[in-house]
């Protein structure tokens, strides 16, 4: 009778081939079982957590984007309104000009006094910014002139505003006015003996 080799290294190594040749094939068939397949997946559903719904950002109603919403060209104008180089005269152009913008956009309507016309010009109808509500020269609801006094407006018509500025000294109706459009003489805040030529110089 032969004699098995002394050294039994070649038979424990093609033991641990032959064991671990039958774990593979034994986890390959579960893998693949289809039920197996099954139950992991409705395993991880179960276990993965929930994310958290995502809320649709809210978006700004349409006056509220108006309100928020200046066009720069507008800024451009406020700019050079609030300049301390920009001429008196040329302020209260642009003041016009943007009350006629205004008018344009919302149709045909009466004039107000600076409160009404400056609630117009800042929004709050929701209906667009011509004037930034943050401007200098906006306080306490009306619209200032470069001395800090409120603008006198007066309609001369149905398409024409008189623009007043009470000028260095502050006070309204007297020879240092700064006037755009002055009424006719007899005529809102023109004296009755003020001629036709000087009431177009005002």
């Amino acid at each position: 009778m032969p004699s098995l080799p002394k050294r039994s290294g070649p038979y424990l190594l093609t033991l641990l081939l032959v064991v671990l040749g039958i774990l593979t094939y034994w986890m390959l068939s579960v893998l693949n079982d289809p039920a197996i397949q099954q139950a992991v997946k409705k395993n991880k559903l179960t276990q993965a957590p929930r994310q958290p719904e995502q809320e649709a950002p809210l978006l700004p109603s349409p006056s509220a984007a108006a309100s928020t919403a200046t066009d720069p060209v507008i800024l451009d104008m406020h700019q050079e309104m609030i300049r301390e180089d920009t001429p008196p005269e040329r302020e209260l152009e642009i003041i016009q000009d943007l009350i006629a913008q205004n008018q344009r956009a919302l149709g045909p309507g009466s004039f107000g006094d600076n409160n009404d016309i400056t609630r117009a010009l800042v929004g709050d109808s929701g209906d667009g910014i011509w004037l930034p509500r943050q401007s200098p020269r906006i306080r306490e609801g009306q619209l200032l002139d470069r001395w800090g006094t409120p603008y006198w407006f007066h309609a001369n018509g149905a398409n024409q505003l008189e623009i007043r500025s009470a000028g260095p000294d502050r006070d309204l109706f007297n020879s240092d006015d700064i006037i755009l459009n002055g009424s006719p003489a007899g005529y809102g805040a023109t004296p009755a003996e003020v001629t036709p030529e000087a009431s177009r110089k005002l």
